[in-house]
């Protein structure tokens, strides 16, 4: 009889509230979530992040300001109370539209992505870990090799330590998903409309792996964050 213990598996989505908020993060894995949990930034990314697929899921001849702004209305919260005031919540849903607009229409992003909006997983065998990451954008690099290709998010927070996340994560990510690290990863911020770009190359990767060995070393004994979260031992006869 062999003992397997639980998989570690890391979130993205999971891991940034953890950064973003350790305290509430624990109170809403307890039980505890409440509506309060919830912040505008986090609505803001949920109505722009539908709005980028349904964008993508619609024929070439139909991606319109237009469709923009209607999936924009589509997705956007009611909560208008969990802003700053109602000028605030009007101005984010304008800024998100006229950002989406710009963003998807002008060439920054691609008209064919390879993916878009895709949630993927890969297992790390250097850190005994699995990853599960939501991509955006993945799209060939029309300026590289064939197998060069791009990875984009489109996102509201855009600090710091998010970005240092998203590089490092998705840097690991990709090499041992897909065995070659992307040309570039971009962030386009939805608030500002700055396109962040980091270059990834073979002394950043090593960064990155220490990096994500890190956050692993500091993650809470929780069942979210284990694969097999019922059975903290499997056994397997």
């Amino acid at each position: 009889m062999e003992q397997i213990p639980a998989v570690l598996r890391i979130e993205d989505y999971k891991l940034e509230e953890l950064l973003r908020c350790p305290e509430r993060f624990a109170k809403r894995k307890a039980g505890r979530k409440r509506e309060g949990d919830v912040n505008w930034r986090q609505m803001v990314q949920f109505a722009a992040s539908h709005s980028i697929n349904d964008f993508y899921g619609l024929p070439e001849a139909a991606r319109s300001p237009e469709a923009i702004e209607a999936s924009v209305e589509h997705w956007w919260t009611n909560r208008n109370y969990k802003f700053h005031s109602d000028e605030h919540y009007l101005q984010m849903k304008q800024q998100i539209k006229d950002q989406l607009k710009v963003f998807l229409l002008n060439g920054s992003c691609p008209a064919m992505p390879i993916v878009f909006f895709e949630q993927l997983s890969t297992y790390v065998e250097e850190l005994d870990l699995e990853i599960s990451q939501i991509f955006h954008l993945i799209s060939r690099d029309e300026d590289g090799a064939a197998d060069d290709y791009i990875v984009q998010k489109l996102a509201v927070d855009v600090d710091s330590d998010a970005l240092s996340l998203l590089f490092h994560m998705t840097s690991v990510f990709c090499m041992s998903a897909f065995e070659k690290l992307p040309s570039r990863i971009e962030v386009l911020s939805l608030l500002n409309g700055k396109n962040m770009v980091f270059v990834p190359d073979e002394a950043s990767l090593e960064r990155s792996y220490d990096y994500m060995y890190l956050i692993k070393s500091l993650l809470p004994e929780a069942d979210v964050f284990k694969v097999n979260p019922t059975f903290p031992v499997q056994l397997v006869m």
